[in-house]
């Protein structure tokens, strides 16, 4: 970690371009790679210290490593949400997470997520416990099939965290009929 800072730091010296700084940290000296699609939903894709283990990302591990960089060194990074999907902005530019920072504007996200269940929460940048309570809701997501009572603490603490996110309480109650399928009748 130490050392990727001072890799920025001797980046933006150089070049005194933020943007170019942090695309040149995640992509060429961690070597940040996109997990593929379905594997989104991995702890490697959603915690950013497993990424920099394994080098694997997704949109959610990319954008915190982001945030922990905009906080150490002073910087406005933000997590921002389209559907199924986030994306970070440095400085106001918007910055793909799984292609190595591509620049879409914010009107090509909203063309291309345009048919996506939209929350109210897009393009606004989110609270640190509203990114920590979607950790958390994509961690239940992950536990949900192989072990729903371990699914059901990530989506208690995913609804502490962030409440009023859609998502949460469905699948918070299918880990509940999982772990009880008399609780199917009862919760509805």
């Amino acid at each position: 970690w130490n050392d990727g800072l001072y890799y920025f730091d001797s980046v933006l010296y150089a070049t005194k371009d933020t943007i170019k700084a942090m695309k040149s940290l995640m992509w060429d000296f961690w070597k940040l790679e996109f997990a593929g699609e379905g594997a989104a939903s991995i702890p490697s894709s959603i915690v950013a210290g497993r990424s920099l283990e394994t080098g694997k990302t997704g949109c959610v591990s990319a954008t915190w490593l982001a945030l922990m960089v905009g906080e150490a060194r002073n910087l406005r990074v933000d997590a921002i949400l389209v559907p199924g999907h986030m994306f970070f902005r440095v400085n106001g530019a918007n910055m793909e997470p799984n292609r190595e920072g591509f620049h879409y504007s914010d009107e090509e996200y909203r063309q291309k997520y345009a048919d996506g269940s939209w929350s109210g929460y897009e393009f606004r940048p989110l609270y640190k416990k509203q990114f920590l309570g979607l950790v958390a809701f994509n961690m239940g997501n992950y536990y949900l099939s192989t072990d729903a009572e371990v699914a059901l603490g990530w989506y208690k603490m995913a609804s502490e965290l962030f409440p009023a996110f859609p998502g949460i309480d469905k699948n918070r109650r299918l880990a509940i009929e999982k772990v009880d399928p008399r609780e199917k009748v009862r919760i509805r």
